[in-house]
């Protein structure tokens, strides 16, 4: 899935679209998902930012921070690409809650590429949450056919250490909101009598569970 390729055989434009979709009554959050950066144009992220259905928080595919992987999976885009792109919209948008998509175990994907993918999450982007997936050989693909194959305890090996990783970056970036109030929309997912919702930045919330609160935007502080 790409939403930003959305309209190609159409003629359409993924900015159309999200006009659009600021136009709609009754619909008070919108949220940037699985967007590859090469289409996160200027216009589209100035446009973003200045309404306030469309949220602080973009899930974007990164799969790695090593330029010579990226190449082999046929990226349309590279690691200096994707930093200049995060950079412009904390420019616009501040402190942004971004979840980023890695995969690890490409075939080629050595230590010192991952290191560069590590490096690259936590010293340069720094993203909010990191989506972890090993790499999976599937028949009849290029990939599957390439040297240099990862072992699968290297892979899940790779997947734990970046989940510990995510995790040390998701304390880190909430903990920057605590003591600050924030709109939270909660949902009507009831668990051990909590109810659950979320900050615009998509920090989740829990309060003690009351129905007259699902699907209300109610201010909290954290």
């Amino acid at each position: 899935v790409n939403t930003g390729d959305y309209g190609r055989s159409t003629g359409e434009d993924f900015l159309d679209l999200l006009k659009a979709l600021q136009e709609v009554e009754g619909i008070e959050r919108y949220r940037i998902s699985s967007i590859e950066p090469n289409l996160l144009r200027e216009d589209i992220i100035a446009f973003i930012s200045s309404g306030t259905k469309f949220q602080p928080h973009f899930h974007i595919p990164l799969q790695s921070g090593c330029d010579t992987v990226l190449a082999g999976m046929r990226r349309r885009y590279n690691s200096r690409m994707f930093a200049e792109k995060i950079k412009m919209i904390r420019r616009y948008m501040g402190d942004v809650f971004f979840g980023i998509d890695v995969i690890v175990g490409f075939p080629g994907e050595g230590e010192q590429e991952f290191a560069q993918t590590r490096a690259f999450l936590e010293e340069e982007i720094r993203p909010a949450a990191i989506h972890v997936f090993p790499y999976s050989r599937r028949a009849n693909t290029d990939a599957a056919a390439m040297r240099n194959q990862v072992p699968e305890i290297v892979k899940t090996y790779r997947v734990g250490i970046l989940m510990q990783l995510s995790e040390r970056l998701h304390d880190a970036y909430c903990s920057r909101f605590a003591g600050s109030e924030q709109e939270v929309l909660f949902e009507s997912t009831q668990k051990g009598g909590k109810m659950f919702g979320y900050t615009g930045n998509y920090i989740k919330v829990e309060r003690p569970y009351k129905a007259e609160l699902i699907g209300q935007i109610v201010k909290v502080l954290l």
